[in-house]
């Protein structure tokens, strides 16, 4: 309808040219709803219908994107441990098993909570396995790609077992209005039995790490606590060192 107004206008106007100077703007009179007190050019009046519908469409997928049901499900990865850059030579013959860490969580239903927009909440859970079996997993691929002869297995023949216990690995992601809030700690304590000559090492390693995104994708959850297990890794690999077929403190 407001085209069709448009169009009467344009034709009245070039109806009078011969009888005076044209006249560039064009009053918008009798539209319905918002608009009826829109006046000015008919460039500006397409403009302002653009603003309109844009700023409608960007409010719904606003408004689609941070509501959500409450108690959806996401699902996450155990996080991986990855060493970057050059592969480092064996320290040490010495043979290391990784047994599966306990999992000493206050609340071990899931690994966190997403806090959507509008209201509702999500949480993330593992896709499959158990989170103390992935972190020893993770662990080993880790210490394998830092040159170090270690399996996940239960240690039996080895000469070093490490053992570690789960006391915090979580993520939480808050939705506001064009973006999203990550959180994520992670604390595990690691522990060393020498069977050579029966020492033992135990460390508690933390790391804790933020991310701000525009569009939350879980693949930004899953990252995060890939980064926090890396840290808390290499944390280990830094404070320790082989000594023959002994893992010590340096």
């Amino acid at each position: 309808r407001n085209e069709a107004l448009l169009q009467a206008a344009e034709r009245r106007l070039l109806s009078t040219e011969s009888a005076g100077t044209f006249c560039d703007e064009i009053k918008i009179a009798c539209v319905t709803g918002d608009l009826s007190s829109v006046s000015g050019t008919k460039e500006e009046y397409v403009r302002y219908r653009h603003v309109h519908i844009l700023g409608i469409g960007l409010l719904g997928i606003i408004v689609t994107a941070g509501c959500a049901d409450k108690g959806e499900r996401i699902d996450l990865k155990v996080p991986v441990g990855t060493v970057t850059g050059e592969k480092a030579v064996a320290m040490s013959s010495a043979t290391i098993a990784i047994q599966p860490f306990e999992d000493d969580r206050t609340d071990r239903s899931h690994l966190g909570t997403r806090h959507h927009l509008w209201g509702g909440k999500s949480h993330f859970s593992l896709s499959n396995g158990t989170l103390g079996e992935g972190t020893a997993q993770a662990f080993t691929d880790y210490l394998k790609g830092k040159g170090w002869n270690v399996t996940a297995a239960k240690g039996n023949g080895a000469e070093i077992t490490i053992t570690g216990k789960l006391v915090d690995v979580s993520v939480d992601a808050t939705s506001g209005i064009g973006q999203t809030t990550l959180n994520a700690k992670s604390r595990m304590v690691v522990q060393v039995q020498n069977h050579t000559d029966g020492s033992q090492v135990r460390e508690t390693v933390t790391s804790a790490g933020s991310n701000q995104v525009f569009w939350f994708d879980p693949e930004d959850a899953q990252e995060l606590l890939n980064e926090l297990y890396n840290k808390n890794f290499e944390k280990f690999v830094t404070d320790t060192k082989l000594d023959g077929k002994i893992l010590k403190l340096r």
